[in-house]
Formats: structure tokens, sequence, C-alpha cells
């Protein structure tokens, strides 16, 4: 018993002591500074999973109520001259406790905002992996750990292991092995450029691959195609058609085949080919496969026409790995040139383009990494996209926060997206009218505001109209709406986002700075009192 009263009063006087409280403090103090320049690069996210919501910082603070608390009882009883000490540290106890009941109950989401379409849906600072089974109408949620870094979970269930998470990311191209190699399903990688502008381009026909087949650059639009079409490109027919047969890959013109074509009455031109028992009829400056009597496309057939004609007015580039082919005005014609050879000069801006890479047994895939996020002007320029890495039936997958993943067997379909966790209001908000007001003569925004209207159905209120800018949230329910940022919707269309935050110990926070405030000045009055007296 004696051993833990000695040990008891060991700790008491360390607690209580001066020394203890200034490491503390200046702990507490110099991890205030750290998460202020985290915060200012890097991100508010950031700042908090490395330092405010960090296990240590939340230590330091606990040892910090400890030492308050100490204090305070070794000075007990109550003397007068430390009346304004006890209030002092009566308030930093209570500012403490109001903060801990908004670490344990408080909310900070995000609310977005369509126009005129009703939200409840509020996300919150917390990572879900989402898997949804559309047909067995199933959805199974797996919560994320909260951390700054990469962080290795292993954790499974059911067919799914969910290996690796990453809070902060960016994707980087990587060539993996096919996981079911077939003929003709290549990837390239591709270098646009001109004196003032530079991309690069990767697309692939593999459905393995991240990329599309296509993409539009402006008013360029590029097109991906099997390699064996680009020896077709550079027949210059009469026609301007080219018959694909998709089965077998060989490409032709119909005048090679000797194929009967012609117009209609309105001059639209058709192509006829016999195929098995029947004819098939083709509109080709319409569509590439056939037309039933009924006018309903056939793609039952293996042929396709495409139609070059329809692709001259327009900058189209048509690119087969490493070969090219564009219409020239000039020449009056179609070009097919080699980029193996040489860099190819297109006859849009001064562009030119650069074959990089081009594979026929490899997949080009973006496979995300871990960075630390950086911020520019209140926005992220790097690592706003979150991911995770799975296992389903021994192979490898990754969950972008940008992009969900669809899997099948061909019997069952999974959908799996990382998203956040979702709260539904019992209130709705519904964007009436966005307004941005932009710096003259820019595009940069200056100032925005949203105009809402909330619906509470458990009151009799009816629509509330309020109004949302910098400065002027909108408070409800014991939520308090800020307006945040916006989003383009479409030309000259924007939703709108709102920050939400709900803060339970918000009165005993205001509570322990009134505290603080009017201990000090007791403190001072009484201590300058004494030395008067004295």
């Amino acid at each position: 018993m004696n051993k833990i009263k000695t040990l008891y009063y060991q700790i008491e006087k360390i607690l209580s002591g001066v020394k203890f409280a200034v490491v503390i403090i200046s702990l507490f103090a110099l991890s205030l500074t750290v998460g202020t320049f985290v915060e200012s690069y890097h991100g508010t996210d950031y700042a908090n999973r490395l330092v405010y919501k960090s296990w240590w910082f939340i230590t330091i603070e606990v040892l910090m109520f400890l030492s308050i608390f100490m204090a305070t009882v070794v000075r007990l009883p109550p003397k007068r001259r430390l009346y304004g000490f006890y209030t002092v540290h009566a308030g930093l106890m209570i500012l403490f406790i109001g903060s801990f009941f908004t670490y344990i109950n408080g909310v900070d989401g995000s609310l977005q905002l369509l126009p005129n379409t009703p939200a409840r849906s509020l996300y919150v600072e917390e990572d879900i992996l989402k898997i949804s089974y559309p047909k067995e109408n199933r959805v199974i949620k797996f919560s994320l750990p909260y951390s700054s870094g990469p962080t290795k979970i292993e954790q499974g269930f059911k067919e799914i292991n969910v290996v690796e998470f990453l809070p902060f990311a960016e994707t980087n191209i990587e060539w993996l092995p096919k996981k079911s190699p077939a003929n003709g399903e290549h990837s390239t990688h591709y270098l646009l450029f001109n004196p003032n502008f530079s991309q690069e381009v990767t697309l692939s026909l593999s459905p393995e691959s991240d990329f599309q087949s296509s993409t539009k650059m402006g008013l360029l639009s590029l097109h991906y195609m099997p390699s064996h079409l680009a020896d077709c490109f550079a027949k210059n027919s009469p026609s301007g058609f080219i018959v694909w047969n998709v089965a077998n890959g060989k490409c032709y013109t119909p005048e090679e085949k000797k194929y009967e074509m012609g117009e209609t009455q309105k001059k639209t031109k058709f192509v006829l080919i016999p195929f098995e028992d029947r004819i098939l009829k083709f509109f080709p400056d319409f569509s590439p496969v056939a037309i039933k009597d009924d006018l309903t496309k056939d793609t039952s057939t293996p042929f396709r026409i495409l139609s070059k004609n329809v692709f001259q007015d327009k900058p189209n580039l048509f690119l087969f790995g490493p070969k090219v082919s564009f219409y020239s005005k000039f020449k009056k014609k179609w070009l097919v040139k080699d980029l193996k050879e040489s860099i190819v000069s297109l006859p849009w801006m001064n562009f030119k383009l650069k074959l990089k890479r081009h594979e026929e047994d490899l997949v080009a895939a973006m496979i995300p990494s871990f960075t630390k996020p950086v911020q520019d002007n209140g926005k992220m320029i790097k690592g706003e996209m979150k991911a995770v890495k799975i296992q389903i039936y021994g192979q490898d997958y990754w969950v972008r926060s940008d992009a969900p993943l669809q899997l099948t067997n061909g019997k069952a379909q999974m959908q799996i997206e990382l998203t956040q966790k979702e709260m539904k209001l019992p209130y709705q908000i519904t964007l009436e009218r966005f307004k941005m007001n932009t710096n003259p003569g820019t595009n940069d925004p200056a100032s925005y505001e949203s105009f809402v209207q909330l619906l509470d159905g458990r009151t009799t209120q009816g629509v509330m109209n309020h109004h949302v800018f910098m400065n002027n949230p909108l408070k409800y329910d014991d939520f308090t709406f800020y307006q945040s940022s916006y989003f383009p919707i479409g030309e000259n269309q924007f939703g709108s986002v709102f920050s939400v935050n709900y803060d339970p110990g918000r009165f005993f926070k205001y509570l322990g700075s009134l505290f603080i405030v009017l201990g000090s000045i007791w403190h001072y009055l009484l201590n300058r009192r004494k030395k008067a007296i004295l």
C-alpha cells in the first residue's frame, strides 16, 4: 500500500510540476507550428491525418489536460489569492472537454449540389471501399484506415482481399503482361507536340487497359485501330469505303471485291455484300454496321464498312500502333506514315507526332503510387486521388477514387468503388441558382455564391430560401453550411459544394475561452492588489 501511495505522489509531483508543463506546452506549440506549415503546403486533410488527428498529438493533448488538472488539485483547498488561477485552469479543462466532444461526435464533411436537384447526402472524412453486387442487390462496405501514408491492410472477406491503401496517390503508366493474351489488342504511347504545346497520349485496344481506343484533344479527334487496317487506309478508292471483316481481320475496298454499290433517291450511298444466304445492306456514311429491313442495326455479322469521307472535313487522326493516317487537304488524299522511321508532321497547327512505345504482348495500365499532396492557392494540384489495392481470386487490381472498378466472371457482376462515408440529413437542400463573379479581363473566379432552398418535412415552415456566400453560411439544425467550392457540369453551368460542420463541443469551447479571459483578468487584479498592499 505504501508503494502505491509513493508511486501516486511521484506521478502527481511530475504531472503537476512546472518542468513537465513547460515540456508539454512546448511540444504542443511545436506540433501546432508543424501542422500549420503542413496544412499550408499539403492541405487540411493531410495535416489532419499527419498531425491534428494523429495518436501522438492526441496523447500530447491528454497529457496537457492531466498537467492542468493535477496543477489545480495540488493547490487545493481553494485560496483566495489563487481564484484567478483556478478560473483559468477550469477554462482550459472545459476547453479540452469541448475539443474532446468535437473529436468524438463532430462532423466535417461536404455536400454537393446539382442545379434544381434535391440533395441530402453528406460525405464525411472517412474512406470507404464499397463493393456492390447489382444482380444480388447486395452492398458491402469496408472502412479504410485514417492514415497519412501507405498502409498495409491484408484483410479479406469472401473472394476479396484488401491489400493496401494509399490515402494520397498519383498514377504512373506501367506495362504489364496480359492476363488473357489476344491477337491485335496492342497498346501504344505517343507524344503529340508543336512549339507551344506538348501532350503524351496512350491508347489501347485491350479491355484490360485503363486507356481507351479513342480520345479528343481540342478539335483533334484520335482514333486507335488494329494495325492491319493501316494498309487499307492507304488505298484511295473512288468510294472512300473500307470493308473490314472483324472475324479474320482482313480489309479491302468494295471495288476490289466488286461489291454492288449505288445511291438512294436522296443521294445516300449504299453497299451490298453477299453473306451466307442473304444480302447485307450498308450505308457507310451513317453507320459502319449493316442495316436490316426494319432500319435497325445488324451487329451479328462480321462485316463493317468504314467511310473515310466523313472524317475529311474536321481534324481526325487514325492511329494503328506504329503507323498513322490522316487526310491531306493539300494533296486531296489520305496519307499513311510510318512512325518507326521518323517523327511525322501533321497538317494542323504545326503539330508533330512521335512514337514513344508500342507493345503487342503488354498492356498499358495506370498504376497508383503514394505521393505527398500539394496544394496551390487552396486547390489540390497533386495527390488528390486515393487508391486501394485488392486481390480477387489471386489477381491484383487497383481501385481509384476517380475510376470505379467493374468486374464480371460471366455469372456474377461486381462494382467496386472508393468513396467516403455517407450520412443522410433529415432535410433536403436544393441549388436554385449559382452565381460566380470573375476578375476583370480573366476567367478566374473572384467570388461565388449559391441561392438554395431548404425543405424540412419535420416542420411546417415549408420551403426556406437562403443565400450562401463567403462569410455568410447557412446555419440550420446545429449544422453550418459554408460555400467552399464549385464544379462545372456543362457549358456555363456549375454545381456547388458546401463544407458542412457540426460541432457539439462549441458551447464548451466558448465557455472555456470566457473562463480563461476572466480568470486572467482576475488573477492580474488580485496580484496587483497584493503588490499595492505591500
